[in-house]
Order: C-alpha cells, then structure tokens, then sequence
C-alpha cells in the first residue's frame, strides 16, 4: 500500500510517499519539498494573504499530481501554525479543497508534537533517558518532552524563523542592536517552555531550518556535502560560529550559499539563533538530527491504527488485489459484508460455468467489483452504486488496464435492481457486444449475491445450483432462516434467468439447530460450495426417523395451498422457497 503524506508548514510544504509494509514500517518512495511561505504577511492582523495562498495551492496541485503519479492509495495532509492560527483559515481550506482536491486536517501543538515524536522514533533510537525533540518551523518551534517511547509534554511556542524574520528583523542584514533584542525575545519565551526541564542528555531537530544549518556547518568545517544527514551531530561550537558568520551576510549573499534558495536565507539567522539558544538553555553541547518530520509521523500515525487491514491487505499475493482491497480499505472500516458478497458470487460464476462461458479474466473482474460495490455508501446512500463506479474509475487502481477498470465499474454500478441499459448509459453503450453482454452476465450474478446477504449478516453459507425440469433452482445452506435472503435473493435474479433461458427458484433448507440440513443431490445439479469450515458441505433431504417409513398422500388443503416463505420457524428439513413466475425459453442479448 501506497502512502502520500502532506505537512503545510507556515514557510514550506512538504510530502513524502512511503511503501507500507507490515506493522508501521515503510519505505520511502519519493520526497517533494517547496517554499511558499502560507503564512507571510499574516503575522500582524492574523489573516492570510492571497499571494502566498495561491503559491500553497498551486504547490498542491503539483504534489497531488505526483501522488497519482506513483499510484498512492491514500493521502494525508495536515497543516500548522499559520493556518491554524489565521482568522481566514478556513478560507484557505476551502480553497485548498477545490483546486487540489485536499481537505488539510488542523492539527493543534500537542498533535503536532506527537507526530514529531513519531517520526523521531522512527528515524532514530530513542533510549529511555531524557530527551528534548526541537522542530523550528516558519510559524512556531515545537519543543517535545519525551522519556523512550512516553511522551511527557510537548511545548509550542511563537518562535518560528518567518515570524521572527518579518516582526524583529527589518534591515538587512540585521543591526546588533536587533539581534540583543530578538535574543532576549527567544531566551524570554524558552525559559517560559523549558522551565520544567532540567539538564537533557540528548537534543534531537527534525525541521527544515535545522537541517539547512546543520549542511552549511559541516560544508563549513569540511568543505564538502554532508554525506548523511539522519544521525548526524551538529554541535553547538560549530552552530555559533555559523550563526555569528550569518549574522553578518546580506540576504544576497546567503542566498550564495550552497542549498540555499532565496526564501530560505531569508529565514536563517532567526532560525539559528533560536537552536543555538535551546542548546545553551538545555546544556546541550549539540543536536542529533532525525531526516524524519511531521509527515513521516503521519505515515507511522495512520500505519499504526491501520494495523489490521493493512494485514489482510498485504496477505494478497496479487498487485491487483493488494490495490483493489486498498481501496476497499479506504472507504469501508467493515469489510465483511463485500468480502462475503464476493464469495457468494464466485460461487455462481463457477456454478455457471457451462451457460456463461467466461473466463478466469471475467471471474477476476466480478471478484473486483463485488468487493468494491458499495465504496461509494460513503459518499451518500442515495445513488451510492454510481458513487461507488466513479470512485473505481477515478482509484487509479494498480495493475488493471482502462478497460478493465471501466468493466469492473459498470459490473459495480449494477448491482442493484437496474440492469445496464444501452439507451440510458453512455459508458455501457460505448463497449462492445462482447463485453455488455460480458457485464451483463456479471452484474447479473453479482445482483443475486447482494441479495442473498440483504441483512449483512452473511446468513447464507454457501449456494449449489440445480438444474431440474428446465428450471434452475439456487439452493443456499444457511445458518438460521433467512427469509429476507430469499426473498431478495428471488427477486433480483430476474436479470439472470432472462440470461439463462429459464425460470430460477431460490430455496434454502434450514434446521431447527440453524445450520442447513442435507438435500440429496442429483444429476443436474452444478456444486459450488464456498470453502468453510464451518459450513456442511453437501445438504439432504431429512429423512423421518423409526422402524416403519408410510407414504402418507397430502390432504386436499394441503395442495391447494401456495408455497409462502413462513414467518416464523420450520420444521426441521422444510424447504423455503420462493419460485419465479416461468418465462420463455431464449437467450438474451447483450
């Protein structure tokens, strides 16, 4: 399963997308970073502007097209200080929403700091001692108290490089006499943060601004590219002799710098000063970095309370299951109902081999579809089988060429009452005969196993098919009655007589325990049990019990009557049954 994770930050976004493997590893597929500064010019109304805005959105609409690109599954996007503290925030919601498709999740401080601490975990090895996770954004630093995997407190406080860049140093570069002051600012609000926090033997920085300081002191000192940034050391002799050495650039000139772009060195000497006065208020003498940040702490986030599906989806050998069950992970917390659906309807299809004659290709495009028919319940119930079409051809579902998503589409879209219709559907129209009457003949089968399961209770266990005096009856074994089963199950199975030639009952032979008692099989009959454990593999007739067996003749009453689903329990061996009004003999068409 793929993963696309967002991080909108007050100077920059940020995205990585992450193969999930089992538990909460992944592996890093892709990274993409731009500077697009949200959050300038809002730090004295509180509102955001339209520029930097824009410049987010666009930003966004890239980082989505990338995502689709590498055929994530899922993506995940959060947004911080700036929006989170803008007045018009949620405008930039909307926005972000309709242009790229996003809708940014809000997270508070302590969110925020919880994922930091996530993806430090991640990254590096914590050990059970002390330690101060510092992430220096454009809007706020988040200063994360954590002993191991405990996390004791996290801290945010306004000390982001951008907010202090455009409210504390407006010449360029800045005078002395402006950095005593944004000094005794940043030491004025640490203390307030770390007042509970005594001498920490290990600093870990996770941000942007400390990794951009960390590159330039070791190019400094060595004179070449850091070869590794996860894990290394930047040490506080190294950061004040950096820190002092930027102090006296012009923007100009740093932007010179290696690594460095425009907007960045901007934002660096405020950044600096911030870690460098962490470190001596913590009596750190330097600062381990982790290549892991909020977004990474989002993958971990969703791996971890995803355990189980992500399980059973990394069970499927086949790229094109692992996307389809990806999707079905997506849009359904509860899977049973499709899952059994799916069964059922394999059932028929291999009941129905002879009639039908489709393919392993066919089989594995109904097996899609079945479990894929009801995604799109939550977009609205309402229409959810157009929903749930939409949503398969928009997937970008692994494996499967364009026509065969449009195929497994059409198949989901019909699994109600409607059958595909030429006249009314355009995209069922534009196939070839070959391939409506291939539909048909699925959506047909798929139709009748949504039926069979009307409760979602998963009732019926497994269906054989019967062909008898050229009638087709489904017989089903299920676990008590299930008088809904059949009575859905018979009347959506009109489509697939029609297809078949001939009338189809739909019967069930229940037991007074609740488990399906035996029928004797005979030399019609097509067997395609699902394979249960629990489930009696091969139904018969009771049989009446004692030393003599009399045929006694039914009373006049007795047939006269009309079969009738009973409303309350049957006798043991009695079989429900609906049966279908006969039609005429003829294949139908596509």
């Amino acid at each position: 399963m793929r993963i696309a994770a967002i991080d909108i930050g007050t100077n920059s976004i940020h995205m990585v997308i992450a193969e999930a493997r089992r538990g909460d590893d992944f592996t890093v597929l892709d990274r993409e970073r731009e500077v697009v500064q949200v959050g300038r010019g809002s730090f004295g109304d509180g509102r955001l502007r339209r520029l930097p805005m824009r410049r987010t959105v666009n930003a966004l609409r890239r980082f989505v097209q990338l995502a689709r690109r590498h055929s994530v599954d899922r993506i995940l996007c959060t947004a911080t200080a700036a929006v989170r503290e803008a007045r018009n925030g949620g405008d930039f919601l909307k926005w972000a929403r309709r242009e790229a498709g996003l809708s940014p999740r809000v997270i508070p401080s302590e969110e925020e700091g919880r994922l930091i601490h996530l993806a430090v975990q991640a990254a590096l090895k914590l050990d059970d001692d002390p330690a101060l996770l510092v992430d220096i954004g454009g809007g706020s630093a988040q200063l994360v108290r954590v002993r191991g995997d405990e996390l004791l407190g996290v801290s945010g406080v306004p000390l982001g490089a951008l907010r202090l860049t455009e409210t504390m140093l407006p010449h360029d570069p800045p005078t002395p006499a402006e950095l005593e002051t944004l000094r005794r600012h940043v030491r004025r609000h640490l203390k307030s943060a770390l007042e509970s926090l005594e001498d920490v033997p290990q600093v870990f920085g996770s941000s942007g601004s400390i990794h951009a300081l960390a590159q330039l002191a070791y190019m400094q000192e060595q004179g070449r590219p850091l070869p590794q940034l996860n894990g290394h050391i930047l040490s506080l002799a190294s950061l004040a002799s950096l820190t002092r050495r930027l102090e006296r650039m012009p923007r100009a000139q740093r932007e010179r710098l290696p690594g460095i772009d425009a907007m960045r060195a901007e934002i660096l000497v405020p950044g600096a000063i911030v870690l460098e006065q962490v470190l001596r208020l913590t009596g750190a003498r330097g600062i381990t970095l982790s290549d892991y940040g909020v977004r990474e702490g989002l993958v971990t986030d969703w791996l971890r309370r995803h355990a189980a599906e992500l399980t059973t989806i990394e069970t499927a050998d086949d790229l094109r299951m692992r996307s389809v069950l990806g999707l079905l992970a997506r849009f359904q917390h509860d899977d049973r109902h499709p899952r059994h659906i799916a069964a059922l309807s394999l059932q028929l299809f291999d009941a129905l081999r002879p009639w039908h004659g489709l393919g392993v290709r066919e089989r594995e495009w109904l097996n899609f579809a079945a479990l894929l028919h009801d995604i799109g319940s939550t977009v609205a119930y309402d229409g959810h089988a157009r929903h749930s079409a939409y949503l398969i051809r928009q997937a970008g579902l692994r494996g499967l060429t364009a026509d065969e998503v449009a195929l497994v589409a059409l198949v989901a879209q019909h699994h109600g009452a409607a059958r595909p219709k030429r006249k009314r559907e355009p995209a069922y129209a534009e196939r070839s005969k070959v391939e409506r009457r291939t539909v048909r003949w699925l959506s047909a089968m798929l139709r009748v196993a949504e039926g069979l399961d009307r409760s979602h209770y998963q009732l019926v266990r497994s269906i054989r098919v019967r062909l008898r005096r050229e009638r087709f009856q489904l017989v089903v074994e299920a676990r008590r009655h299930a008088q809904l089963e059949l009575w859905a199950g018979q009347r959506r199975a009109t489509d697939l007589a029609k297809l078949l030639g001939s009338p189809i009952e739909v019967s069930a032979a229940v037991n007074e325990r609740g488990a399906s008692s035996r029928a004797k099989r005979d030399d019609g009959e097509a067997n395609a049990g699902m394979p249960d454990a629990d489930a009696p593999t091969a139904p018969r007739k009771a049989r009446p019990r004692g030393p003599a067996r009399r045929r006694t003749s039914p009373t006049p009453r007795d047939r006269s009557a009309p079969p009738a689903p009973a409303a309350t329990a049957s006798p043991p061996g009695r079989v429900l049954s609906l049966p279908n009004r006969p039609l005429p003999r003829r294949n139908a068409s596509a």
